[in-house]
């Protein structure tokens, strides 16, 4: 559920526990919200309700949100992944039952950890309390990367807070932690013994998010810089994205120094160079001048403004409809797949659908798609 945020939040762990001056220098800059961002806390709220209805819990919170947000950011393919995501959660639930009679699910619980984090806190989206085992449990609804659970300080301290909140109420000796990404068919569950956890968060967590507070330390550059708030005038990351590094010949890399210095880095690169942009742009916008460069007029596509007024003169003066007229296509996929509901639209049409194969990518060796053995497959196909 949206709502004020504590200066270390555990959504940013990872940034604050490897940048510590990050949260300081952030907290400087409005925060802005977007599209993306809404559709996030709508797709939240029906996870919460879907769960809490279940359960027989008041659910009129998330009602409130659906109500605010619904017409302009429901689809049928929402619908479906937050079923599919109350499913595997209620499922998590009925296991714990069987071995623990009084285990509880708590939907949208608000979680104290400032005993380790100053004035930190934060709403996990379900946990599951149980003799044994407890789970904490995440929904992502963004499909731009995989999220890993592994070693995954924001979903650490969730585990944290929760062992704290009810480690005295139940025999508690094992965390598991599930991010459940179901616009990425991602489930990634992480487990540590709660000594581990314990143990974690006086030698790391601890004296990290101390400094981190005091804005103590160095600014550090790194994939961690993805979302932070101030990345476009980091000197820092600017330094990481420019800096220039050494190659054995002095002239060409290799293709493991290619592997082992710059590959790693184009991610960072690519999203530093275009949030830059567009804080120069907004900047200019709002009158700021930078020396050698100036505001102009982009380039611009013609339309037409009445198409009705169009089609009527050319009737008039004898141009075939079939020339000037085009027929009504087909909207696109995602639009039919919104429209419709993905898993209902396969049912109806998944005999007149194909994939044609991908353009081959070089990624991470830890992505999870098997890898492609060069050939004859893409010879036609145009690499950009």
């Amino acid at each position: 559920m949206p709502g004020q945020h504590a200066l270390l939040s555990p959504s940013a762990a990872h940034r604050w526990m490897n940048c510590p001056v990050a949260p300081r220098l952030e907290a400087t800059v409005p925060e802005e919200t977007s599209p993306y961002a809404e559709e996030g806390t709508l797709a939240h709220a029906f996870c919460a309700m879907k769960l809490k209805k279940a359960i027989g819990q008041d659910y009129t919170p998330e009602l409130q949100e659906i109500d605010e947000l619904c017409e302009k950011y429901y689809t049928g393919e929402m619908d479906e992944y937050t079923d599919s995501y109350a499913a595997t959660v209620l499922g998590m639930y009925n296991e714990a039952m069987r071995e623990t009679a009084d285990a509880r699910l708590l939907v949208e619980i608000r979680l104290d950890f400032s005993e380790y984090v100053p004035e930190s806190f934060g709403t996990s989206d379900a946990a599951i309390i149980a003799d044994g085992t407890m789970d904490v449990i995440d929904f992502k609804y963004g499909k731009g990367v995989p999220v890993s659970a592994v070693r995954n300080e924001q979903m650490m301290i969730y585990a944290l807070g929760a062992y704290l909140e009810h480690g005295v109420e139940y025999d508690i000796d094992t965390v598991r932690m599930t991010i459940i990404q179901p616009r990425l068919d991602n489930i990634s569950t992480y487990m540590l013994s709660v000594s581990e956890l314990l143990q974690w968060s006086e030698e790391e967590l601890k004296p990290g998010a101390a400094r981190a507070y005091l804005g103590a330390g160095e600014a550090k550059a790194g994939e961690w810089c993805r979302f932070c708030a101030v990345k476009n005038r980091c000197k820092a990351l600017a330094d990481t994205c420019t800096g220039l590094q050494e190659c054995a010949d002095g002239k060409l890399y290799t293709p493991d120094e290619l592997a082992a210095k710059v590959l790693p880095k184009l991610a960072m690169v690519k999203a530093w160079a275009s949030s830059v942009e567009a804080y120069a742009l907004q900047q200019a916008l709002e009158g700021v001048r930078f020396k050698g460069y100036k505001l102009v007029e982009g380039r611009s596509v013609r339309r037409i403004t009445d198409e009705s007024a169009v089609a009527g003169i050319l009737d008039r003066e004898g141009y075939d409809p079939r020339e000037y007229m085009t027929p009504a296509r087909l909207a696109g996929l995602g639009d039919l797949e919104k429209l419709v509901g993905k898993k209902q639209f396969a049912v109806l049409c998944s005999d007149y659908i194909t994939r044609p194969q991908g353009k081959p990518t070089l990624v991470e060796s830890a992505d999870k798609r098997p890898e492609y053995c060069p050939g004859d497959d893409f010879k036609d196909i145009d690499i950009d």
